[in-house]
């Protein structure tokens, strides 16, 4: 449980899997029906993966920028970047929970299926929110508690999922506020289906 996955093994088929491109398509539509998005704001997708949801946002705003720990999956998403001719599209290699922050201020910083991933959450949360401009929004999707049978291989693997009173009270310790939390995907894996909550908040 506390060994951290091989994602840059794991990046060249991540996309291969239907539900994983069906979930960003969610997610990203869940967040701009949350979300007041503007052309002219800049974001930040942490833990980007592929760019999944990334490159479904980059359409209604400025720019994004896509940060991840892992150089395989930063490698796929640039090559996307480059073959589908994204002009707004930035990527930065870095570990957030190292303490490596990207340069610049955001207006808006996402993450999908990425928190499950991380041990502390509250002091990257923390991190995060210096990253914001005034006003600026986090919107954090992932998976609603279930148990630990979402998972095959546990590995890197820190929680199994959050309840939306975790959540709410992680984003609360962090600083943050107008924090609301609800249903904006489910995950169907076999017979058993696995909500994903997404929870936005502000800072002042």
């Amino acid at each position: 449980m506390t060994e951290r996955r091989d994602f840059d093994a794991a990046a060249l088929n991540w996309d291969e899997k239907p539900r994983r491109v069906k979930l960003a398509a969610e997610v990203a539509e869940a967040i701009q029906d949350k979300i007041p998005l503007k052309k002219e704001w800049d974001a930040l997708d942490f833990g980007c993966g592929t760019g999944l949801v990334t490159l479904q946002l980059a359409p209604v705003l400025r720019s994004i920028t896509g940060t991840d720990s892992s150089s395989g999956m930063i490698d796929t998403l640039n090559n996307k970047i480059q073959t589908y001719g994204f002009s707004n599209v930035l990527t930065v290699l870095c570990d957030l929970e190292k303490g490596d922050l990207p340069s610049g201020r955001f207006h808006l910083i996402t993450s999908s299926m990425t928190l499950h991933h991380i041990k502390e959450i509250v002091p990257l949360l923390k991190s995060l929110k210096t990253l914001l401009h005034p006003g600026g929004w986090i919107a954090l999707a992932d998976l609603e508690f279930e148990g630990g049978s979402f998972h095959d291989d546990p590995t890197g693997v820190f929680h199994h999922g959050f309840s939306t009173e975790e959540l709410a009270e992680m984003l609360a310790k962090a600083g943050y506020s107008s924090i609301s939390i609800n249903t904006a995907a489910t995950i169907v894996k076999g017979d058993q289906t696995f909500p994903v909550l997404l929870a936005t908040a502000q800072v002042e």
